[in-house]
């Protein structure tokens, strides 16, 4: 059974209780306890999300806490602590990377002013990472739902796509063809991503309507956002940004830069739908790219990438899915 499938048969058995203002379905949960409290928990499990082969135990505990830290800016809300969970394997503890592992959930959780405010720790067979991120609303700003789209909404994307898919690949092929520096960026694009948190707070101030955080790929999560506010999102192959350097993995690859880019999972960046007349509003306000890669429309819920003479562009796959 797919991933998604599997969440939808839970959502759908799941009741919402007082106290709790949104349930399962979006990149975290709202409670009302008095005042707003935001919620969300992912997993990082060896063998199905990462080798340890290829990402150290530093690297491994920084991005599973930005990973967290991701889906709180994705609802454009201030990130305030973290819970961790490790399963660690045998002799984990004894070789030092417990240690390690712990020291890049701190640097990462230091570097947003996030407290490390407890958790567990067991042995398990593999290493597996759980983090649950809390945060809460900035003043007068409420979260971002996935839902709140509206058709002629601009669909737009922080920074540029991509380097994360290429940076795996090269992992995946060290000899690949790259220039050096390149290859060092793009691999610390995977191994190290870097959460919106600003640019979250600035898209929700300045009046997106739907936000989520680019996990699992553009075309993939923007069919969700789409869903989820009954609107079909329609992405431009020709104006998605592509970060430096896909362009020659992808070639060698044999596949095309800008549909790499437009697939490829674990960027990290935020996909908004914003109202027209606030785009410019919006861009003022940002340290980095916001460009707009398509729009949302009345039709079939879900998503579609077209190009420039507005034919649909056959993919193989729309980004990251795995069964559980």
């Amino acid at each position: 059974m797919s991933e998604l499938a599997l969440i939808e048969r839970i959502a759908s058995r799941t009741a919402l209780h007082p106290g709790t203002a949104l349930g399962i379905g979006d990149d975290a949960a709202v409670l009302d306890l008095g005042g707003s409290a935001v919620v969300t928990h992912d997993m990082m499990v060896e063998g199905v999300h990462f080798r340890r082969e290829t990402c150290g135990p530093a690297e491994l505990g920084a991005k599973a806490v930005a990973v967290n830290l991701s889906d709180l800016a994705a609802m454009g809300v201030e990130p305030v602590a973290v819970v961790v969970g490790l399963g660690l394997p045998a002799g984990y503890t004894d070789s030092g990377m417990a240690d390690a592992l712990s020291g890049g959930i701190e640097d990462m959780a230091r570097a947003h002013a996030v407290t490390v405010a407890g958790g567990d720790v067991t042995a398990s067979p593999v290493l597996v990472i759980g983090v649950t991120a809390i945060g809460r609303p900035y003043e007068g700003v409420a979260p971002v739902r996935r839902s709140g789209g509206r058709a002629g909404d601009l669909l737009c994307v922080t920074g540029r796509l991509g380097g994360s898919a290429a940076g795996l690949a090269l992992l995946d092929d060290p000899l690949s063809p790259i220039d050096a520096s390149l290859r060092d960026a793009l691999v610390e694009a995977h191994l190290r991503p870097l959460p919106r948190v600003a640019a979250g707070r600035a898209l929700a101030a300045g009046g997106a309507r739907a936000m989520m955080d680019l996990s699992d790929g553009l075309l993939l999560d923007a069919a969700r956002l789409g869903r989820a506010s009954g609107l079909r999102a329609r992405i431009e192959r020709d104006r998605v940004p592509v970060a430096e350097g896909v362009g020659a993995v992808a070639a060698a690859l044999g596949r095309e830069a800008a549909v790499m880019a437009a697939t490829g999972g674990e960027d990290y960046e935020l996909l908004a739908a914003v109202p027209p007349g606030r785009l410019a509003g919006i861009r003022a306000t940002l340290d980095l790219p916001l460009t707009v890669v398509g729009m949302l429309v009345e039709g079939e819920p879900g998503a579609d990438l077209r190009d420039a003479a507005g034919e649909t562009v056959h993919v193989d796959s729309p980004g990251w899915t795995h069964d559980v």
